[in-house]
């Protein structure tokens, strides 16, 4: 059992040999700290053994020479990992240098694989927070005062001040202005803005020594207080039939510092519809000196005027909207026919038809029946709902009354429809 054993053990490791040889994947500087230098290798048995080499690309020789010692596996297996420099390492010049590396796993095996990659040695600009004497400018006060300190990180971890180097100020991503640091890193600049904008502090190599890698500040966004507008409007009437027009009187103000005041040659648009989903475009307007403008449009269902302003090209502007009163759009109505007489028993019985020309016809068309003794003073005997029956919306009703008189039909107007009244027709008491 126990041979067996050991002659299955021997075959793992001796499968493992020949389908894993030692390989290197990468070798580099870690990211966010140059001075770091890192190895990715795998093999099929631990690897026991990293030994780098940098190399001058300049001069081709050896400037380093860093071996096991100086590593710790960082991520992963000792199979298949990632190993660091347990510190930066210090080099005598700053430049980019080429690294070969030497893997020997634990069953011998052993590869050296040439420009593994390239160890970067710079300095690498960082900025602290950049302060700005305003985050919101108008119109009157654009200028920004923008303040910050531009540092150093060293491959050896060390950070300190960047005395007489150049730092962009950019707005909106583009370069307004460029200072110089003094000596202790410091740095000062005023831009101005046309409208809201992250302001931020760039280093891009300026050719210095030592060279220094690129690094930018964290934006400040700077926003606008924008000057308050209003519409004030009145419609020419709030009721009309279907087919009349209405009469839209707008003035549109800014506000100051003394007060509202006309808004003059702005643009804008209007729109008119019983809500924000329904909308017909009326159209647009220029205001006169005097803010005001003026505008007719024939409606063909109730609703308002919704009123928008555009200052897209003047971002200190509010970009005010407005609504006028509600108009109600009422279509016709009228009744195409209306009896009434006397039954053989005496009672009285009305009927007839309703119709709606303009297109539409109300969800419920109730009609009132009403009496009159005199033909001048009338009362509702009752109300009927009329219903299309085929050549018309008809109703009819037995009414409650024997007396003499004069009888009619009316329908109410509503918000959207016109009021009618059928013809008059006199029933004379029963013999």
């Amino acid at each position: 059992m126990a041979v067996a054993a050991a002659a299955l053990g021997m075959g793992g490791v001796t499968a493992a040999h020949a389908a894993g040889q030692p390989e290197v994947t990468y070798a580099g500087s870690v990211g966010d700290d140059l001075g770091i230098l890192q190895i990715s290798a795998r093999s099929g048995a631990d690897i026991k053994t990293i030994t780098a080499h940098l190399f001058s690309y300049a001069s081709q020789t050896e400037v380093a020479e860093i071996g096991t010692k100086d590593f710790r596996l960082f991520s992963g297996t000792r199979q298949d990992g990632t190993w660091h420099t347990k510190k930066p390492l210090e080099l005598t010049q700053f430049g980019s240098y080429r690294i070969d590396v030497e893997v020997t796993d634990a069953d011998g095996g052993h590869v050296l694989r040439q420009s593994a990659g390239d160890f970067a040695y710079y300095v690498v600009a960082k900025f602290g927070a950049l302060t700005v004497d305003r985050t919101t400018i108008d119109r009157e006060h654009r200028d920004v005062q923008v303040e910050g300190t531009l540092y150093g990180r060293w491959p050896t971890r060390q950070v300190k001040p960047l005395a007489g180097r150049q730092v962009d100020i950019d707005v909106d991503y583009w370069t307004q202005t460029t200072v110089t640091t003094d000596a202790r890193g410091h740095f000062t600049a005023s831009v101005r803005l046309d409208a809201a904008a992250p302001v931020q502090a760039v280093f891009r190599m300026d050719g210095g020594t030592p060279p220094v890698l690129y690094g930018e500040s964290e934006p400040v966004q700077i926003g606008v207080d924008q000057i308050p507008t209003r519409f004030t409007s009145t419609v020419s009437a709030t009721d009309v039939d279907f087919g009349q027009s209405v009469t839209l009187n707008v003035k549109v103000e800014q506000k100051t510092a003394d007060g509202w005041v006309p808004l003059g040659g702005r643009s804008g648009g209007v729109l008119f519809g019983p809500d924000d989903a329904q909308t017909d475009l009326v159209g647009r307007f220029t205001t006169a000196d005097d803010g005001t403008f003026t505008m007719e449009y024939t409606p063909w269902q109730g609703g308002y005027f919704q009123l928008a302003l555009d200052t897209s090209d003047d971002p200190f502007l509010q970009a005010g909207t407005g609504t006028s009163d509600v108009v109600h759009v009422h279509r016709a109505s009228k009744f195409t026919a209306f009896t009434a007489a006397r039954s053989d028993t005496g009672q009285v019985h009305a009927e007839g038809l309703i119709d709606f020309p303009d297109g539409w016809t109300p969800a419920w068309i109730y009609v009132h029946l009403q009496y009159s003794p005199d033909g001048v003073n009338w009362s509702t005997l009752t109300t009927v709902e009329a219903s299309w029956g085929g050549n018309g919306n008809d109703f009819a009703a037995d009414l409650d009354q024997n007396d003499a008189g004069y009888y009619r039909a009316v329908f109410d107007a509503n918000d959207s429809f016109q009021s009618a009244t059928s013809q008059t027709v006199f029933v004379p008491a029963s013999a």
